[in-house]
């Protein structure tokens, strides 16, 4: 099976012990999980683990690339995005998938690396064959605190930029048929038509699609709830419903 995990490594220089001190405090006791994040002293640089899953071969259904913000160490640690988080509860994620029929796998599983495996050789009933993509390589609990390790200006000149093309790359090189979305900020970086308030539009069941910019073949590109937003008495249905509208329309987009 090919692997989810990855190893990058950041050449940090000037602000390298800026960087390790504020990792520090952001990352807690993440940074003793084994060869998460590994910082080199002499070289002054960060290297860190990652994950993304791109299947090695598909079905024939509509490839839809799953984008996400960044990873979090905890899933990174287990071998599988959105793996159950400290305390072992499975992640919604896999819940609001199989309620509305995109990934159900024939032999129920809550092992990370049975489910990298079912995905990478695309094992699963649904609509479509999928890829798993985190926009931002390095994993944080959340993605803003990409920006608190590493400073404003080091992410607008080399993580961002890195980020964009790394991900435009990989849409061209595996030929995807649509993008759903779990993050507002980064719908907002890859589409051509930014959105505002994009919560109470997903609520009102409205469907929220563009198109990816900066590429001649025209991908859409889909908004829904964030994997970990439960703010809402009806989020379970209304997850449903937002997948279920982004079902339709890239189904219709094929015919």
């Amino acid at each position: 099976m090919s692997t989810v995990n990855y190893y990058r490594t950041y050449q940090l220089n000037e602000i390298y012990e800026k960087v390790k001190a504020k990792s520090g405090e952001v990352l807690g006791n993440y940074l003793a999980y084994p060869d998460l994040y590994r910082f080199n002293d002499e070289e002054r640089s960060l290297t860190f683990k990652s994950e993304r899953l791109i299947p090695q071969i598909y079905s024939g259904r509509p490839r839809v690339m799953l984008l996400f913000s960044n990873p979090h160490p905890h899933s990174v640690h287990q071998g599988m995005l959105l793996s159950p988080n400290t305390r072992g509860k499975e992640n919604a994620f896999w819940e609001t998938m199989r309620a509305a029929g995109w990934i159900n796998f024939k032999e129920e599983t809550s092992d990370p690396i049975k489910i990298a495996e079912k995905c990478f050789k695309v094992q699963y009933e649904g609509p479509f064959d999928f890829v798993f993509y985190p926009y931002y390589s390095f994993p944080t609990n959340y993605p803003q605190e990409i920006e608190e390790i590493f400073g404003s200006d080091t992410c607008r000149r080399v993580i961002g930029p890195e980020a964009q093309i790394e991900f435009m790359n990989v849409v061209s090189l595996i030929a995807v048929d649509a993008v759903v979305v779990f993050n507002k900020e980064i719908f907002n970086i890859v589409a051509e038509e930014k959105v505002d308030k994009p919560i109470k539009q997903l609520v009102n069941e409205t469907l929220i699609i563009s198109k990816l910019k900066n590429i001649e073949k025209r991908i859409p590109i889909y908004l829904t709830f964030p994997t970990g937003w439960r703010y809402h008495k009806d989020i379970k249905r209304l997850r449903k419903i937002s997948l279920d509208l982004i079902k339709t329309a890239i189904l219709k987009s094929q015919e």
